[in-house]
């Protein structure tokens, strides 16, 4: 068993080779690791520094560290894992003038700086991201991938829908996203955020950040967030924010949230965007149909599930103005033959979900129709997940899942289990539901999938058609959120909308 002040030496060697602390540093972070965890001298014995070089998350020891402490202390304090973390990693400044520094030297580098360093701190939870599903389905044309995120709560779109209006006493920090989350040692209700580092910046002159997300979604998964505290909006600045970020960092595109319940993401009370490394599967997707063309710009709607127009030009000026006027034709259009009206008196229902790209000189500007209008038969959304979905989503469908890359709740994990069991046995489904009442829900899924397989099925041909049911059930949700429909009434439709933006 270690001594808590061992532990100490060796995060002090991991911090030289992982999270840029230099020797002057360590002298002094060493005496405050001393003091903070009750140690009266330093460990002058020899450690593994060959193990600590090879490492390239810190698990194993903060668990050593952790055992050392309970054994002393009987106690540890969760919170005490990330705050120690936090203390080796360079302060916020240093870091952002490094990000910086390093971005004018090549595009890309400085974000690939602050990844690594906030996977080497416990910051991004790599150990936890590694353990998620995923996989992912072509379907001739275009594809989507599919995760099962073991780390993500299953939120409602009613619950998602009161931060807009519950009324709430003010509280230190006011969300998770607000800059006061910086260095925050956290409590029983709030993640401590001692470890994360940060890069400032101005958009529309704007002060804005990017922090990378804990949890990621995918790779280089980054939270870019509004100095002010403030719903989400979606207006003209919206557009020209986003190309002004891909200006900046033009190895990520980056996207915003619709600004309404339903349609939004799972935090609408403070403005933020998400962006990335990875290409999602929508920006893959080829035209359907060109609009409008000439030597400046390009304006077509995309051969996708969802109803999806891209702007293209060198011209981000030209992007901006082409993208507010279709935002404005949208914001008020209504069209009774697609089950599209704009307002329910005063309640607005129609924005758009805008993603941004640069491809060298051209901007890319995505624009995802988006509504959020109920009605009786589809109390949680018209172009939402339709009921027959919930068994597998019942979520809002938000910028990540509209480009394409599905986040599906860690229920999923086991419930699937459940139906990989049935269809690989002989008996009778009801003696699982009785097994099993997380089952029930999937009943008419291992009914469709028994059907279709006509046979007892092997472990990994069960798998496949598991797999294959869930990516197909994303692409159906996918073409319920299209507000024009890919069939005869939808297309009539896009066309009378695009008309109507060019008058």
């Amino acid at each position: 068993m270690k001594e808590v002040n061992e532990v100490i030496e060796e995060l002090l060697f991991y911090g030289r080779k992982h999270l840029d602390l230099n020797d002057l540093d360590e002298v002094y972070l060493r005496n405050l690791l001393l003091h903070r965890l009750n140690c009266s001298e330093p460990f002058m014995g020899k450690i593994d520094e060959d193990k600590i070089s090879s490492l390239t998350v810190a698990d194993s020891l903060i668990e050593d560290l952790n055992e050392a402490i309970k054994t002393r202390d009987g106690e540890v304090s969760p919170l005490l894992n990330v705050e120690i973390l936090g203390l080796l990693t360079p302060m916020p400044s240093f870091v952002a003038d490094k990000v910086n520094r390093l971005e004018k030297e090549e595009h890309g580098k400085g974000l690939d700086y602050l990844f690594n360093l906030e996977i080497a701190n416990n910051y991004i939870q790599k150990t936890a991201i590694d353990k998620n599903i995923y996989f992912k389905k072509d379907f001739g044309d275009n594809f989507v991938e599919v995760t099962i995120n073991l780390s993500k709560p299953e939120k409602k779109n009613s619950d998602i829908a009161k931060l807009l209006t519950k009324e709430v006493k003010e509280k230190y920090p006011k969300c998770l996203l607000c800059l006061e989350n910086l260095g925050y040692s956290g409590r029983s209700d709030h993640p401590a955020r001692g470890n994360i580092r940060i890069v400032p910046m101005t958009l529309n002159n704007e002060k804005w950040f990017l922090q990378y997300s804990p949890y990621a979604y995918f790779d280089h998964h980054a939270i870019v967030i509004n100095y002010s505290h403030h719903n989400m909006v979606i207006n003209h600045d919206t557009f020209k924010k986003l190309l002004e970020f891909v200006n900046l960092y033009p190895t990520f595109f980056v996207g915003s949230n619709a600004d309404l319940p339903i349609v939004g993401g799972s935090i609408l009370n403070h403005e933020h965007y998400q962006g990335g490394l990875h290409l999602l599967p929508v920006f893959y997707s080829k035209d359907r149909k060109v609009y409008y063309k000439d030597k400046d710009i390009k304006i077509s709607l995309l051969n996708w599930y969802n109803t999806v127009i891209r702007i293209e030009s060198e011209n981000l000026d030209k992007v901006v103005q082409a993208a507010s006027k279709i935002f404005d034709t949208w914001k008020d259009y209504d069209d009774e033959t697609c089950d599209i009206l704009s307002h329910s008196g005063e309640t607005r229902h129609s924005t758009i979900t805008p993603i941004a790209r640069k491809i060298g000189d051209l901007y890319q500007l995505n624009l995802i129709l988006r509504n959020n209008r109920t009605s009786e038969k589809y109390p949680d959304g018209i172009f939402h997940a339709h009921p027959e979905y919930f068994h597998i989503k019942q979520e809002g469908i938000g910028l990540i899942e509209a480009m394409g890359l599905f986040i599906l709740p860690p229920r999923l994990k086991r419930e699937m289990g459940y139906v990989e069991e049935v269809l690989t046995s002989d008996n009778s489904l009801e003696s699982f539901l009785e097994k099993y009442p997380d089952l029930v829900k999937h009943a008419e899924m291992v009914k469709e999938l028994r059907a279709k397989a006509q046979k007892k099925l092997s472990t990994v041909e069960a798998k496949e058609y598991i797999d294959e049911y869930l990516a197909e059930t994303c692409r159906n949700i996918l073409m319920n959120t299209a507000v024009f429909k890919d069939d005869e009434n939808g297309r009539a439709g896009i066309d009378r909308f695009m008309k109507k933006v060019g008058e």
